[in-house]
This record gives structure tokens, sequence and C-alpha cells, in this order.
């Protein structure tokens, strides 16, 4: 019998290989090769599919098999409009409940995103230091409930990235728009920081869809 702790365990092997970007959309998740390549058997791998797939990450078709999702650019944009306004709310609560040490180590983060220079090995530094970011300014919203669901969202932003522009798309941009969102924080304007917050989550967006959208006008002339 498989432990609950190897159960998490293939959990996050195999959202990690999507976040990696191992495998792409729309291709089929090799579930006997997993299995092969980390010991596990069958059933804790669709256990852990099963969890991906409620997640938006996969598709399970019976007796077919599994697959990564492969959305549309509408999809896509959608999730973007979703995502944003969380965090324009999240921002929204730092305004009025950050204390000044907080806003102090989030521009301390973002210091780090700006000194990035844009390369083959800046991708994972940019994403480990923007998720440092934007759990620091999720702490400081004090609202554990809203945040925790927001991480989910933040894993699927990282993987439609992944899937598309790669993270280095967005590094000459992103550095200013979070000074954006810091200076709102810090001038304890809601209204202001939930606009920046959007706004900078919409950039992003624009720069995924806008990648989808060439791809599929590539394919169309093909």
């Amino acid at each position: 019998m498989q432990t609950p702790h190897k159960k998490a365990l293939i959990y996050q092997e195999i959202l990690q290989r999507l976040l990696a970007g191992r495998y792409r959309f729309g291709e089929r998740i090799p579930v006997k090769e997993i299995g092969e390549e980390t010991g596990v058997s069958r059933q804790p791998i669709m256990t852990a599919l099963i969890s991906l797939q409620e997640r938006g990450f996969v598709r399970i078709t019976a007796q077919v098999g599994c697959e990564v999702i492969s959305p549309s650019a509408d999809e896509v944009a959608d999730f973007y409009r979703m995502f944003a306004a969380v965090e324009g709310v999240i921002a929204g609560l730092a305004a009025t409940r950050a204390s000044a040490d907080e806003v102090a180590r989030l521009c301390e983060i973002n210091a780090q995103l700006d000194r990035l220079v844009p390369d083959a090995a800046s991708a994972a530094e940019y994403r480990r230091i923007n998720v440092e970011f934007h759990r620091q300014l999720h702490q400081m919203a004090h609202s554990p409930l809203v945040s925790a669901r927001q991480l989910a969202n933040f894993e699927m932003s990282d993987f439609f990235i992944v899937q598309t522009c790669g993270f280095d798309a967005h590094l000459p941009r992103v550095a200013a728009e979070h000074q954006d969102v810091i200076d709102a924080i810090a001038a304890g304007d809601v209204s202001r920081a939930d606009a920046a917050a959007q706004a900078h989550l919409l950039s992003v967006s624009a720069t995924v869809v806008g990648w989808l959208r060439g791809g599929a006008a590539q394919a169309s002339r093909a």
C-alpha cells in the first residue's frame, strides 16, 4: 500500500514536470514511464493525475489515457481576468494591513528581480524570485484563506507561461510593474494597489495570450 506521503510526493513530481514544461499542451502523460522512473505503482500515479485534473492541468479520458490540457487563447484570457481580480483584492488588503517592515522586504525582493539580466539562465531565477515576491505580498494581506486559494492560481499561471512565451518575455517590465504595486501599498491607497496588481497580471496575460493567438494564426496559415 502506498503511504499518503508517497502519494503527495508523486503528485508534486508530476506537477513539477508540468511546471518545467516537460509535458506540453495536448501531449499524453506517460503513466508507465513515470512509474518506471519513480518506482511508484500505477494507482498512486492515477490518483495524482485525478487531482491534477481537478486542478485543471490535465484531462483523463476513459479507455484512452491522460493528456495535458490544450486551452484556447480565450480560455487562458478568462483565467487571467479571474487571477488578476483576486490579486487585486490581496494587494488592496495589503494596503490597509501591511507593516513598514513588510513593505521594505517587498522592495528588497523586487530589487533582486530588477537586477536580473535576461539570458538563458535567468528564467528559473525569475520564477523563484517572483514566487517569493508574491508570497510576501500575500503575507502582507494577512488573509491566509484568500492567499492559499491564490497560490493555486499562481501555479496555473506559471504553467501557462512555461507552455507559451517563457518567463524571460516579461522580465524587462516586471520590476516596474511590481514597483507600482509597492508604491500604492506604501501609500495605503487601496484602489491604486488593487488596480496596479490587476494591471501587472493582465500585462502577463497579454504576453501569454498574444503568444497563443500568434501560434494559432501561424497554424491556420500553414
